[in-house]
């Protein structure tokens, strides 16, 4: 290996010997140092000629570091366990003298009377063949009484065992209903396969996007829901709403302000100190009324205006019953549905 700059490739290498180990090498002729291939001494090519070698060294990783003392370690025998001896066992009790001994006195069986047989009967042995187990099965006379082993048929049905809850669906797609669960979050229809959701919504903000569920809403005193569609089962309303509301079950109003939507349930409850004024048609089973109402209502069952109620608007009812002190200003009438 050459370290050194070839200015002309022409001329040729020369002969070059190790001053330390007399090893020959070739070197180029620009050749300024190189390491000596017998000892690896580091070679230098002077201009005169000359050539000086240098041994290379093993470097020293600690050269740096100051001397450290030595330190000398007593390395200690290790102490043996200690013999245990076994403990002595205790002693066996003496041997019995001659005198001490007790011979056995020799106990006699009662010889067997052999009964009499003149004048008697020998009575018979009992039967001791083995009960029967488990297993086999015992036979009850039918006598029409219930039976002691396996119980009568109330018996057999458990006072824990409760019956599974549901309740009627309806479709949102083909109006089919079906009966489900009342704890299930959804359910398909059974007719086109739809999935149904029953998940119960709780509305504390403003909201504008559509509600489609078979459960429960409740639009808290701080939800809006503007001009946003809303099919559920009960809808409880205590804040802002002017949509639309399509329910299979309860309506119940603790507000006051307009609704703008088409408004169809099975019934519809106004309580005390609510104000409401329907803009549009509203359809329900039965109703009952106990604050002040604006609106022309259609109810196919039972309305029933309560003491404090004020009922303004024509009214379109199957039945219709008006407790002491309640209003109701426009025309009235009875069935054509």
């Amino acid at each position: 290996m050459a370290f050194g700059f070839f200015r002309d490739k022409n001329k040729g290498p020369r002969e070059v010997t190790c001053p330390l180990c007399q090893h020959c090498q070739q070197e180029s002729q620009l050749a300024v140092s190189s390491y000596c291939r017998g000892c690896g001494a580091y070679l230098t090519f002077e201009k005169d000629g000359e050539i000086k070698a240098r041994p290379q060294a093993p470097p020293d990783p600690f050269a740096h570091r100051p001397p450290q003392p030595k330190i000398e370690i007593e390395y200690k025998p290790r102490k043996e366990a200690p013999v245990t001896t076994p403990k002595k066992p205790f002693p066996a009790p003496p041997a019995e003298t001659a005198a001490d001994a007790v011979e056995p006195v020799p106990t006699e069986l009662p010889k067997e009377v052999e009964p009499e047989t003149q004048g008697e009967t020998i009575a018979p042995l009992p039967d001791l063949t083995p009960l029967p187990t488990t297993s086999q099965e015992y036979s009850v006379p039918d006598d029409g009484s219930p039976s002691r082993y396996h119980g009568n048929e109330e018996e057999k049905s458990t006072p824990g065992s409760t019956k599974l809850e549901t309740r009627e669906v309806a479709c949102f797609e083909c109006g089919d209903t079906h009966a489900a669960n009342i704890r299930a979050n959804s359910t398909q229809c059974r007719s086109c396969g739809r999935l149904i959701s029953m998940e119960n919504r709780e509305i504390k903000d403003a909201i504008s996007s559509r509600i489609q569920t078979r459960g429960d809403v409740h639009i808290y005193k701080k939800g809006i829901v503007h001009s946003a569609p809303i099919q559920c089962n009960n809808l409880i309303v205590e804040g802002d709403f002017t949509g639309d509301a399509e329910c299979s079950g309860d309506l119940i109003l603790r507000r006051s302000g307009k609704i703008t939507g088409k408004v169809t349930c099975k019934r519809l409850l106004v309580e005390k100190r609510a104000k409401i004024e329907f803009l549009n048609s509203v359809v329900m089973d039965e109703c009952r009324i106990d604050g002040i109402v604006t609106g022309h209502l259609a109810c196919r069952g039972l309305l029933a205006l309560e003491k404090k109620a004020t009922l303004t608007g024509n009214i379109k009812v199957g039945r219709l019953t008006v407790a002491d002190g309640a209003k109701h200003t426009g025309q009235i009438q009875m069935g054509g549905f």
